[in-house]
């Protein structure tokens, strides 16, 4: 895969692979400036599971930290209150848990769970405005009140397990979703659920923001084995696909499956500690990634361009004006 990798024609807008970088040690400053003032986005522990894959080599193991997307909004901007909503997307049926954290006068965060199909539906709504908290929809969890809690880097609250543990039995299956510690660091967020006591001490999520990529696709007709004087392209201008493993199936004009998935991921390699933005092509068939390109971490565009693939994309909301690229 490496050899083949060397020989790709890369495409990278504007960009330099000069400036990659080391991922920041977890004990390193960060100045309280560099802490994001709110949480809302969406976090992925794809680099997380990645690492625990040995870069992609072997499955996860199966003690290892399942798939987790977590999704963070202030309803109406208001950032007193967070819907948090976590998702493990492998799990059949998919687990989910949703809650409501809502700030008190001693500036910690109190779980409400909701009760109610209305109290569900906020949590699907893309612009939900302030939310009314009353003793229908919302039930309050107090002894799992997360408090503000040390953080040498960054922001970072915390329950307290044992009293929280009472509350359990009642909440059912979602419980085991619910966050009892989270700290973020810059665009990283370590969560400690009910379900991480399981599996040890310090055992905890480390997921990171999610950057949405648009742009575009030209696969040649004859795929793979496409002849350079081929010059049947099938082009697709609706990519959309996110930095944490997002992936998008490579079609031709009909619709027809190529056989092939682009995937887009932000990894850190073990050997040298260096953190990169990946832009790879994987064979369905195998699941293995067959040819890739890489860029800085935070790049806000990035292509490749393979002979019979070609793909350019570029950060969701990027300006349009030149003298900003």
């Amino acid at each position: 895969m490496r050899k083949r990798s060397s020989r790709v024609l890369v495409v990278l807008l504007s960009l330099g692979l000069a400036a990659c970088q080391a991922l920041p040690s977890r004990q390193s400053a960060v100045t309280p400036s560099s802490v994001p003032a709110e949480l809302a986005g969406e976090y992925d522990n794809h680099a997380e599971r990645w690492s625990a894959s040995e870069g992609g080599r072997a499955p996860p193991v199966a003690t290892s930290t399942p798939a987790i997307h977590h999704w963070l909004s202030h309803p109406g901007g208001d950032a007193g209150m967070l819907l948090w909503r976590t998702v493990l997307p492998d799990t059949s049926p998919v687990k989910e848990g949703r809650w409501l954290l809502l700030r008190n006068e001693r500036n910690g965060y109190v779980p409400y769970r909701p009760l109610t199909a209305e109290a569900e539906a906020v949590f699907q709504a893309k612009n939900a405005g302030r939310i009314a908290v009353d003793d229908k929809n919302w039930a309050p969890l107090q002894a799992c009140t997360l408090k503000p809690a040390a953080s040498r880097n960054g922001l970072a609250f915390a329950a307290d397990p044992t009293a929280c543990s009472a509350l359990l039995p009642g909440i059912g299956a979602a419980g085991a979703l619910l966050p009892l510690r989270f700290e973020l660091i810059n665009d990283r967020l370590r969560v400690v659920t009910v379900a991480d006591q399981a599996r040890g001490v310090d055992a905890a999520t480390l997921s990171q923001r999610v950057r949405w990529f648009t742009g575009w696709d030209a696969l040649n007709g004859g795929g793979a084995k496409a002849s350079p004087e081929n010059n049947d392209w099938h082009l697709n201008r609706d990519l959309r696909l996110h930095t944490e493993g997002g992936r998008v199936p490579l079609r031709f004009r009909d619709g027809a499956a190529s056989g092939y998935t682009l995937e887009l991921a932000r990894l850190t390699y073990r050997e040298s500690g260096t953190e990169v933005l990946r832009l790879g092509i994987v064979e369905d068939a195998t699941g293995k990634t067959i040819s890739y390109v890489w860029a800085d971490p935070q790049a806000r565009r990035i292509g490749l361009n393979l002979g019979w693939i070609q793909v350019g994309l570029e950060e969701e909301g990027l300006s349009k004006d030149p003298r900003s690229r």
